[in-house]
């Protein structure tokens, strides 16, 4: 199918006409001679159109996915503050680590409610019990008894409610005195995202409030495929079914999975249905989001084949050459005929030994729909080693002046991925701080560029929550005393048979209730403590949660906020802490760089604002994901930053070293560029009279990489000479 086939026959066609005593003849337009000897030396092969099996795969476009039975996205199930960040990017998690701890007041609230509807449930099954006996003695009515049993089912359900809600918490690991909850990880797999800071308020899952997604853990082990089948090619396909997929960022490998679902339903618009395959990914190389190209194994047919060496594209139409006898003087004549052929090619299907994958670029063989018949002999190439075009000779004193000989060799060579890269705080080292409570601030205690330590004060608020809390608090505790002092009399009296046995349980379960009160309300105002200045003032002290730099401010006396744990849509950050002693660098990768991007990697920074200043750091991290808009994946990396002279939003070229490669290359002076191509002159050997001979040779390179070598990805092999230096002389020539 290559034009130059057309090129070669018509060398040879020349050579035979020279060769023979009828050299003046010359072959119509639409034939080629060849000389007998040309097949035994190998210059041109024949083959016969036959009936061969051949598996055409339905070939479409796909998109890997994660498996949705191997990703989770993480929410918090409580409302609070996050005080640690337990993972990181790239980590591999079991199912129940802990990724994350939050300060919560949900937790200590789950506990004293489950604390009080098992205090209420078990006052209301005394009193059952009690009336139950009585209306068995018929010393109470029905409806005593009835209500009784009511009251007892209700506060059944209610400790069934409060003791699932407990239970949901401690999927993780709760401290009811500190109020921290560990948020695990409900899946194993990898962090594939992370959206946390420490410090940073949260909204419940179950709060009611706008909750954020806070982690996103997957497993790229194996990964899903869809792809979309048209409607004619629907009976070919089966679940179960082979497929075989490349992808852009490893042009040069297969990987295999199989069809593990097919949709019942079409597409109304497109006429194509969805198809799902699953594929194992066990070195990690495909990443959900990226595209490939994928080829559905369907039963092979027996088609009439041909080579597609055999075919010659003339204006885009197919032609071969199809044997028609011998001249006199003992060439063979091959006459050109227009073919039809399959929409795509084959790859043969064979019975015995090892299937060959299949190459949608590459096909082996083609259908032959028409214009050939089964039997006929076809013409599949010639190669003639005649003069070629491009080639120049010098005299052995002239080359030996003006040009320099170099030896084409295999080398390792230096290879840099470039890319533009946004400098960002490191998510551990900054924080947002927002307000638990409602209030107005009063007072300003830090200011943009001061340093604060963990737990400094940054602002002043007075706040109606303070007092709230803690007035509950102190009227829990009241009735707490209270309910204990009747507890312990009723006990007393009991005992002296001077009180019935149910004013005693009524006491000791009017106690349990006031305990369990009384511990939710001290939960709530633990929280608040902490901050709190005077409960008589209201006063509250909001401080910083971790160590760093006031980078902003948000705040203004007088300011009214909402609280975090109000549950209202409009809380606003006030201040932001941050360190910039290390910073990340955020760039994006496109696929075909993914081979050469390794965690660990050194790399360089430039940005404008020192020019001719290099910053240096590494690779940390590579996404498991691929952005589906831009086709890139999301690479950080850690700059040290001691001088404090790079800042957060900075941007900047990135230059990040990648493995040695092994390339054939050539001096730099060898590559020319002429028109659109880059050519080389490579040493013809054996030039007869002394002269040295060169041919000019298209070549494809890699000219992006520094150095005195340029790597030669194709057109030329090791052990070739070519002309180097002086090299631009021979195009003159």
């Amino acid at each position: 199918m290559r034009v130059a086939s057309l090129a070669a026959l018509s060398c040879l066609l020349l050579a035979s006409c020279r060769a023979g005593p009828r050299s003046e003849a010359t072959p119509p337009e639409d034939e080629v001679w060849i000389a007998s000897d040309a097949f035994q030396k190998g210059e041109a092969k024949v083959v016969e159109a036959r009936i061969e099996r051949l598996s055409q795969p339905v070939v479409t476009g796909g998109r890997f996915a994660f498996d949705d039975e191997r990703v989770s996205h993480v929410f918090s199930p409580v409302t609070g503050r996050i005080t640690r960040v337990l993972a990181q990017l790239g980590q591999r998690v079991k199912k129940g680590t802990p990724l994350l701890a939050v300060l919560s007041p949900d937790v200590g609230s789950a506990v004293s409610d489950e604390v009080k509807a098992r205090a209420d449930l078990v006052a209301t099954e005394h009193d059952f019990e009690r009336q139950r006996t009585l209306y068995a003695e018929k010393a109470a009515s029905s409806r005593d008894f009835e209500t009784a049993e009511d009251n007892y089912r209700r506060a059944r359900a209610e400790e069934e409610r409060a003791l699932a809600r407990l239970r949901t918490l401690r999927s993780g690991q709760i401290d009811a005195v500190t109020q921290e909850y560990a948020l695990p990880s409900p899946i194993a797999g990898r962090v594939v995202a992370r959206f946390v800071n420490p410090g940073v308020e949260v909204q419940g899952q179950f709060s009611g409030g706008t909750a954020v997604e806070l982690f996103t853990v997957g497993d790229i082990d194996g990964l899903w495929l869809y792809a979309d089948v048209a409607e004619a090619d629907l009976s070919d396909v089966r679940v179960g079914a082979a497929v075989t997929v490349r992808v852009l960022s490893y042009p040069d490998r297969v990987f295999r999975g199989k069809v593990d679902w097919l949709s019942p339903v079409l597409d109304p618009a497109l006429r194509t249905a969805r198809i799902r395959c699953s594929l194992p990914n066990p070195e990690g190389l495909l990443k959900p989001e990226m595209y490939a190209t994928v080829a559905i194994e369907r039963p092979a047919v027996a088609k009439l084949a041909l080579p597609r060496e055999a075919l010659v594209r003339i204006n885009d139409h197919p032609f071969v050459y199809v044997a028609a006898g011998a001249r006199p003087d003992g060439r063979q004549v091959f006459k050109r005929r227009q073919v039809q052929i399959s929409e795509r090619a084959f790859p043969p299907d064979r019975a015995a030994g090892p299937r060959l994958p299949y190459d949608p670029r590459e096909p082996s063989a083609v259908a032959i729909e028409g214009g050939v018949a089964e039997g006929e002999k076809v013409l599949v190439e010639a190669i003639h080693p005649g003069p070629e075009a491009g080639q120049v000779s010098l005299t052995a004193d002239e080359a030996k002046l003006r040009i320099a000989i170099a030896t084409v060799e295999e080398r390792d060579v230096p290879y840099t991925v470039t890319v533009g890269g946004r400098l960002t705080f490191d998510d551990l080292g900054v924080t947002h701080v927002f307000s638990p409570v409602n209030g107005r601030i009063t007072r300003l205690l830090a200011a943009p560029g001061d340093h604060v330590k963990k737990g400094a004060p940054l602002a002043v608020l007075v706040s109606p929550d303070l007092g709230s809390a803690f007035s509950d608090e102190f009227k829990a505790k009241a009735d707490l005393i209270a309910a204990e002092h009747e507890m312990k009399r009723q006990r007393e009296m009991y005992e002296l048979k001077a009180s019935a046995q149910r004013d005693l349980e009524g006491a000791q379960d009017n106690y349990d209730r006031a305990k369990a009160e009384y511990e939710r309300a001290a939960q709530k105002s633990r929280l608040l403590r902490e901050g709190a200045v005077d409960a008589v003032s209201q006063e509250f002290v909001l401080r910083s949660p971790i160590e760093g730099e006031v980078v902003a401010r948000a705040a203004n006396p007088g300011l009214e906020v909402q609280g975090q744990y109000s549950g209202a849509s409009n809380v606003v950050e006030l201040f932001t802490v941050g360190k910039i002693d290390h910073l990340w660098l955020l760039g994006d990768v496109y696929e075909t760089d993914f081979p050469y991007m390794k965690a660990g990697a050194e790399l360089d920074l430039e940005v404008s604002s020192y020019p001719g200043r290099t910053f240096r750091g590494r690779v940390d991290w590579i996404s498991d994901t691929l952005d589906p808009v831009l086709r890139t994946a999301k690479v950080r990396c850690v700059l040290e930053n001691p001088e404090k002279l790079l800042r957060p939003e900075m941007y900047g070229v990135v230059r990040i070293a990648a493995p040695m490669r092994e390339a054939v290359t050539v001096p730099r002076d060898a590559v020319l560029r002429v028109g659109d191509s880059t050519v080389v002159f490579v040493e013809r050997p054996g030039e007869a009279n002394g002269r040295v001979a060169f041919r000019q040779q298209v070549v494809v390179t890699n000219e992006q990489i520094p150095g005195d070598v340029v790597p030669v990805l194709s057109g030329l092999a090791a052990g070739e000479r070519v002309a180097a230096r002086g090299s631009i002389f021979l195009l003159g020539l």
